[in-house]
């Protein structure tokens, strides 16, 4: 009798359950890292800052970790301004999908690009680069589907369409040129001018974004070859975006619908710029797109309400996602370990030597971005700190801020517990598993990239 081996299928995690595995970490670090904090101080202007000579220990304060159920609704309170854009805009452009527009462009883009599937990639990537210059990446996280569309019409998987807008906006709004809530809060903690020194943070971005578009390009052209090279291939995916295959290519009664949404994307740009955007406005803006693209497609009054409903159905589960990962920064603050972190860190800067200190920054900056995801909180932390710290070991305060915007931005595209990771990733339904393999060696590529540019920025006295 022949014995035969079968092999077990080995089935990847649901992104909740690494969630919820990174919540009990953060709990068991509670119990591990001492309790510290400092002093907060209150701006003129109504910010709050740390003042970096009070650091002290206090009691000890650590989270149960069998009780980190509990501070869930604390997790999604924490994640509602996010959690409410992305449940409004998805309405809006569920509506948006409903009228075809996007599956028709995207089926006209797939006719046209046959061979030529690098320019579309290439010209998208570097799109969404610009379009998050001055507009926070979160805000395109509604625009994911597109990109799930676009790749699809050429015949790639929702990995690409999800990077062709998620790391293409990683590349704008990291390099912060022109992004108010981080750039501009480092620099008034740092004392500089608004958005002084852009000239260099966006060429900056010339570097980043070719790295960028090859790795996309790379994994593309795998796909490619081979449908088994992907890394979803096999996988069911939880929010499956499909075209179908009896698509209409694009015709004249699109117009109005396409000057619509080029309309509403033009007036977030702008708003942007003027630093007026705000969850609310952008919720506002794709509830309009929404309702009138389905008026321009003549969609009865109940179906564009039933497409609102279903697209915020589809960020439903995104959503709950979210609120769970904020659940980690709840824990941490709790047990007041995250000022402990910073104060450890910025003692050790000036072990290194002068032209290796702002790459280290670099990555101090990473490593408190695992307890503090929000850009504009990381600075209010860590650049009261780093500023003073700077000063004393000879980098520039623009250089620190350069390295607080490398270190805060790109990471945010790799953290289970980062809104622009689970918003695009969970919107297309891609495992954290599989978008994590697939991400963290061009990561590690931008942390590469961005601590030679800090070298040349140390050199040149940015």
């Amino acid at each position: 009798m022949e014995n035969t081996k079968k092999k077990t299928k080995f089935d990847m995690p649901h992104s909740l359950v690494i969630i919820f595995i990174m919540m009990i970490l953060a709990a068991i670090l509670t119990y591990i890292i001492p309790a510290g904090e400092y002093e907060r101080i209150t701006l003129e202007s109504g910010q709050t800052i740390v003042d970096p000579a009070t650091f002290h220990y206090v009691e000890s304060s650590p989270v149960n970790p069998l009780w980190v159920i509990g501070l869930v609704f604390e997790g999604l309170n924490k994640a509602k301004s996010v959690i409410f854009v992305l449940l409004c805009a998805g309405g809006g452009m569920g509506i948006i999908l409903k009228t075809g527009m996007f599956q028709s462009v995207a089926t006209t883009i797939g006719k046209k690009a046959r061979g030529k599937e690098w320019v579309v990639i290439s010209l998208v990537t570097t799109l969404f680069a610009l379009l998050c210059i001055p507009v926070n990446l979160n805000f395109f996280i509604p625009f994911a589907p597109m990109g799930v569309l676009i790749a699809s019409s050429l015949g790639l998987d929702a990995i690409v369409g999800i990077s062709i807008i998620m790391l293409g906006g990683a590349v704008g709004f990291s390099c912060g040129a022109m992004n108010i809530s981080n750039t501009g809060t480092a620099q008034i903690i740092a004392e500089l001018p608004m958005f002084s020194g852009m000239g260099y943070r966006l060429i900056c971005m010339i570097p980043f974004l070719i790295v960028t578009i090859i790795y996309i390009l790379r994994y593309a052209n795998k796909c490619k070859v081979d449908e088994k090279n992907g890394l979803l291939y096999g996988v069911e995916l939880e929010n499956k975006i499909e075209m179908k295959e009896d698509i209409e290519p694009l015709q004249k009664k699109h117009i109005p619908m396409i000057v619509v949404f080029l309309a509403g994307l033009s007036l977030m740009t702008y708003l942007a710029v003027q630093r007026e955007l705000t969850n609310e406005l952008t919720a506002t803006i794709f509830m309009y797109m929404g309702l009138a693209c389905g008026i321009a497609s003549r969609m009865k009054v109940k179906d564009i309400c039933n497409s609102f409903i279903d697209g915020v159905k589809g960020m439903a589960s995104t959503s709950i996602m979210i609120g769970f990962a904020y659940v980690i920064s709840v824990i941490l603050t709790k047990g007041n370990v995250m000022d402990t972190v910073v104060y450890a860190l910025s003692n050790l800067l000036g072990v290194f030597p002068k032209i290796l200190q702002a790459p280290v920054m670099l990555i101090m900056h990473i490593i408190i971005n695992f307890f503090v995801t929000s850009g504009s909180g990381q600075a209010a932390v860590t650049m009261p700190i780093f500023v003073p710290v700077a000063d004393i070991v000879g980098v520039s305060r623009q250089t620190a801020v350069l390295a607080f915007n490398f270190g805060d931005g790109f990471c945010n595209n790799i953290l289970p517990h980062a809104a622009a990771t689970m918003g695009f990733i969970g919107i297309a339904g891609i495992p954290f598993s599989r978008w994590f393999k697939y991400a963290i060696k061009l990561f590690l590529i931008w942390t590469l990239v961005g601590c030679i540019l800090l070298m040349i920025a140390q050199s040149i006295g940015y």
